[in-house]
């Protein structure tokens, strides 16, 4: 029997804040879910769960809770915590997620991708660059004047938050800019052991458009399963090519003149593993939850279910 840690950077702030209630929501699904996931793994002993004491997330004969609060800081939570694994979720946004992965190291045995890959990962710029080093397929950086759109971002951003559309070449020091592509946009979810990886899901990604924003609103679970042979040769090369990634990582895909160009990857879990419990079989599940229980990748094809639409603002 194995026991486990989880939580989520926004969740398990002492002061939690409301800035943007649409990514907060988010948190609150994933983490959820994430930890419904691994109550259904006969394998586990317990799962424990850091989180505010405003928070209702999970109760179950199987999970005990550590709150923090505006008395009690996340550092002094950290500090009582057993030894056990551990799995955060945070942003990318600002570079918290590296930041936090840092932090936690500090206290506990964080069950991630290496620390550097992260670093590398969560900025947009670095990113680019090393999938040019590594020749993989993927949306670069515009050389200007090329395109008659740019999309413009922050180097270090999450999913579509604060996304623009551009007729003009212009950025802060902190965006990158791209040309803007028109294709089918997806997502897939992977799983990384040291050795091996699984295909995990092949989603489509529903985008809003309008002026000159653009945001990516919900998704189709399953809805690229028919593209599944080409995206596992794309997730094959990333395997390959970027050592230290481990467990479950989230890559965002566009499809330009009949090939997968990766946007940008995500070493954690992602929005679309709230849809993956549902729509895909429970052994799929079991895979994800027994690599982080046991560190062993279970190889087998995940099976879909069914199809389904999920829009962010709907999901609970």
């Amino acid at each position: 029997m194995s026991n486990i840690i989880i939580l989520e950077y926004l969740t398990s702030k002492s002061k939690y804040d409301l800035e943007n209630k649409k990514i907060f929501s988010e948190a609150i699904s994933l983490i959820k879910s994430v930890v419904r996931g691994f109550l259904s793994n006969d394998k586990l002993e317990r799962v424990i769960i850091v989180q505010n004491s405003q928070i209702e997330i999970v109760r179950n004969n199987k999970t005990e809770n550590f709150y923090t609060n505006t008395k009690k800081s996340l550092s002094s939570v950290l500090k009582k915590l057993p030894k056990y694994p551990t799995i955060f979720i945070a942003p990318e946004i600002r570079n918290i997620s590296y930041n936090f992965q840092k932090k936690l190291e500090r206290y506990l045995p964080v069950f991630h991708s290496h620390i550097e890959v992260n670093k590398i990962l969560s900025s947009k710029f670095e990113t680019m660059r090393l999938l040019k080093e590594k020749n993989i397929n993927h949306l670069g950086l515009s050389q200007k004047k090329n395109s008659k759109k740019y999309i413009i971002k922050s180097i270090y951003g999450t999913g579509s938050v604060n996304l623009r559309i551009s007729k003009y070449y212009h950025s802060k020091h902190s965006e990158i800019v791209q040309d803007f592509q028109r294709g089918t946009k997806g997502s897939f979810l992977m799983l990384c052991s040291e050795k091996n990886f699984i295909l995990v899901s092949c989603n489509k990604q529903i985008v809003k458009i309008s002026h000159d924003k653009i945001e990516q609103i919900g998704l189709i679970i399953g809805g690229l399963e028919s593209e599944r042979e080409q995206i596992e040769i794309l997730a094959k090369k990333i395997f390959t090519s970027i050592k230290g990634l481990f467990g479950l990582i989230g890559v965002d895909i566009i499809k330009i003149r009949n090939e997968w160009h990766v946007i940008e990857i995500n070493p954690r879990f992602t929005s679309s593993f709230v849809g993956l419990l549902d729509c895909y079989d429970e052994d799929t599940i079991y895979q994800v939850t027994n690599l982080y229980l046991t560190k062993k990748l279970i190889i087998r094809s995940p099976q879909l279910k069914k199809k389904k639409r999920y829009f962010f603002y709907e999901i609970k």
